[in-house]
């Protein structure tokens, strides 16, 4: 009895055991594992802390990996803007035509297939050959300048057969020293000026007889195999085609038209107060304005002040010639610069709707502050801004714009001491200021846990 009671203790004692040591094991790889995601997980708990509200503060080494970059702001004189209107309309200068230069059939070229609607074609690209027609008075002409050439091939022929003779002739006399060497000499000098004849009466034969052949080429066809290529005369893109392979062409007959798009040519329509001291500017900055979905489905022409643009720097060309009737305002045409490759402008195209902002010809200009237009951004229907106070160190400010020109953003100074508004000089984020709003976000919720 006490031998199996001490048995049983003995068991119990060692499953008692044996769990004990599973708890300290498993107690172990779980202290291990927090020790190795605490390491590898260093950098994410060194997060960014927000010493108070709005301000960022980062190590040098998060600057420099997020791309953090500051500039000072500048200075600069604003003055209230207008807001013009226009669309991107067709660029005669843009424009070219092929027309076909001869009468006759259409076919692709061996070198390239026949181009289509919306192809790119580069300048001297062939597009294509026109086979030339041979009428019937093209046909009796050719006929009759081989009729021509064999004439002057049987006379020079003759010719030559006598000045042969001729020589012949001196050489026998010569002999007999009864005439001068000079005769003999210009008996050979006239064969070989009549022999050239007859060569170049012989080529004129096989020339004209070439021509008449292909004219008459077995088939009954009408066309000759003589070709004349079609090439671009410019660079662009197809619009139009107005012929295709196989369909018979009149001399000057349209084949394609082609435009280049990387020109584009803008009608804006001034007010006539904004022109009491003269013509428009020389450059503007053309801003195309996209139709975006609007909240009840349909599309409206407006852009938010966040959203991305496309803007393309325009010369002033000359006035439109007409005012618009409906509008009674001045037309003005600005033509923007050739884009390289496919740049912004290749894809204006005619019917895109653009504006541009002038300056009111009573406005006065005051103070601003300029920054690049990748420092601002637009959050919760606010502008904003982050300016470095001290390295690695970034606050938060508010700011209100007061327009855009070009590549950069025009501010209201700051008055006073408030916590909104820059002055000049202040260090602004332009790249990375979305990382920082972040990042600020991110120090919020790690508190909040």
């Amino acid at each position: 009895m006490i031998l199996r009671f001490l048995k049983r203790l003995f068991q119990w004692t060692v499953v008692l055991g044996a769990i004990g040591g599973l708890f300290y094991v498993a107690y172990r790889v779980h202290g291990a594992m927090q020790a190795e995601l605490a390491k590898e997980g260093g950098e994410e708990l060194r997060s960014p802390r927000r010493a108070h509200d709005g301000v960022v503060e980062l190590a040098a080494e998060d600057v420099e990996r997020l791309g953090v970059v500051a500039a000072p702001a500048a200075a600069v004189a604003w003055s209230e803007r207008v807001a013009v209107y226009g669309e991107v309309v067709p660029n005669p200068r843009g424009t070219v035509e092929v027309r076909s230069p001869f009468a006759g059939t259409l076919r692709a070229s061996s070198e390239a297939p026949w181009p289509a609607a919306g192809r790119r074609l580069r300048a001297g690209q062939v597009l294509g050959r026109v086979d030339i027609r041979i009428g019937a008075q093209e046909r009796l002409a050719l006929l009759d300048n081989l009729n021509n050439a064999r004439l002057k091939k049987e006379g020079a022929a003759k010719v030559v057969e006598l000045q042969r003779e001729r020589v012949r002739r001196v050489e026998t006399v010569l002999r007999s020293n009864i005439v001068p060497g000079q005769q003999l000499d210009d008996a050979k000098v006239l064969l070989a000026d009549a022999e050239t004849q007859l060569a170049i009466a012989s080529a004129a034969v096989e020339l004209w007889k070439k021509a008449l052949d292909e004219a008459d080429r077995p088939g009954g066809r009408e066309s000759s195999t003589y070709s004349y290529p079609l090439t671009a005369p410019a660079d662009g893109e197809v619009t139009e085609l107005a012929a295709r392979p196989g369909m018979a062409v009149e001399a000057g007959a349209l084949v394609a038209q082609i435009v280049d798009f990387r020109r584009p040519l803008a009608r804006l329509d001034v007010p006539p107060g904004l022109l009491g001291s003269g013509p428009p500017p020389e450059r503007v900055q053309l801003v195309a304005i996209p139709a975006r979905p609007s909240a009840l489905g349909g599309v409206a022409a407006a852009q938010g002040p966040g959203d991305p643009t496309a803007t393309l720097s325009a010369t002033l060309v000359g006035p439109a010639p007409r005012v618009d009737a409906a509008s009674q305002l001045v037309g003005y045409w600005y033509e923007a610069g050739p884009a390289v490759g496919d740049g912004p402008g290749a894809a204006w195209r005619p019917g895109l709707m653009v504006k541009a902002s002038l300056n009111s010809a009573s406005a006065t200009s005051r103070p601003a502050v300029a920054v690049p237009a990748g420092a601002v951004l637009f959050h919760q229907g606010r502008a904003l801004v982050y300016v470095r106070v001290k390295p690695g160190t970034f606050e938060r400010r508010e700011v209100v714009p007061l327009g855009r020109d070009g590549e950069s953003w025009d501010l209201a100074p700051r008055e006073g001491t408030g916590p909104t508004g820059l002055e000049p000089g202040d260090v602004v984020v332009t790249s990375g200021a979305q990382v920082l709003l972040s990042e600020e976000f991110r120090a919020d919720d790690v508190e909040a846990d």
